[in-house]
């Protein structure tokens, strides 16, 4: 038998995840309700699955096509209006290259533009509620109060009057101090940063409390998939390569969560080991 259980009420989900009937609490969202979930579970010691927050990196070596790796990155961006916890929110880009990356994901962001998803056409929709598109707002000014700016989008469709509308939006001049770099905006927003070689792209990379997933293009696949390697995240696509799948585990380091969901280890996040001893020979 599944019950489900819908509440707009938080308290419920309180109750579920405290009540000491409950063995195991599943939960997919924020890092901060995640920590919550944790707060919660530890009176009973019950054991937690967590799906968290991202703001997984899309590198790109030197030795890669630059613009079509940037156009990938800025694609995925707009898919879902950017509200899925595992896209590629950053972009890094070769320093000595950085201007061809930025052209060619600008470019293709301006292209995408935003539309009705009813629509087959349309990759970039409006985002989910008048609140979440208020909160990318915020961000998008936060942006231009650290300094930074936009190469494409920052703004509301000037088109659209009803809906809840974010133009696909690149923001520039950033480091991968500034909170636009390491916060989950959970919008159409791609933060694109400069790096001076495959440390350094490793280094900013994992320099994030996420590690939820990541992306990986270069020219040379032994290089790149090095590279991979050393990306402390749970999922990572080496140029062009797709993790998702019904049999692949899916989770993240540090705080993107705790556990995987799919595959054989998603199984066995819900099941409990047992011995069971009886004297030799008996039945």
């Amino acid at each position: 038998m599944v019950s489900v259980v819908t509440s707009s009420s938080h308290a419920l989900g309180t109750q579920l995840v405290s009540d000491p009937r409950v063995d195991l609490v599943s939960f997919t969202g924020s890092t901060v309700t995640g920590r919550s979930v944790m707060v919660s579970a530890a009176a009973t010691v019950k054991r937690v699955f967590l799906e968290l927050g991202g703001k997984s990196a899309y590198v790109v070596l030197e030795d890669a096509d630059v613009g079509a790796a940037a156009a990938t990155a800025a694609f995925a961006v707009a898919t879902h209006a950017g509200q899925g916890c595992a896209i590629t929110t950053r972009l890094l880009l070769p320093r000595e290259r950085f201007d061809e990356g930025v052209h060619a994901a600008a470019r293709t962001l301006a292209e995408l533009g935003v539309g009705d998803p009813a629509d087959p056409r349309t990759v970039c929709g409006p985002v989910i509620s008048a609140r979440q598109r208020d909160r990318v707002e915020s961000y998008l000014r936060l942006a231009l109060d650290e300094g930074g700016a936009f190469a494409c989008g920052g703004r509301r469709p000037p088109d659209r009057e009803r809906g809840f509308w974010i133009e696909p939006t690149l923001i520039v001049g950033m480091t991968n101090s500034a909170r636009v770099a390491r916060e989950e905006i959970f919008g159409p927003v791609l933060v694109a940063l400069p790096h001076d070689g495959d440390d350094d792209a490793v280094r900013i990379a994992n320099d994030s409390p996420y590690g939820l997933s990541g992306a990986v293009h270069g020219g040379d696949e032994e290089r790149a998939l090095a590279v991979a390697r050393r990306l402390r995240t749970g999922t990572v696509g080496v140029n062009g390569g797709q993790w998702y799948g019904g049999d692949v585990p899916f989770g993240g380091y540090k705080q993107s969560g705790v556990g995987r969901e799919m595959g054989v280890l998603g199984f066995e996040e819900y099941l409990e080991s047992k011995v069971v001893a009886t004297p030799y020979g008996g039945r």
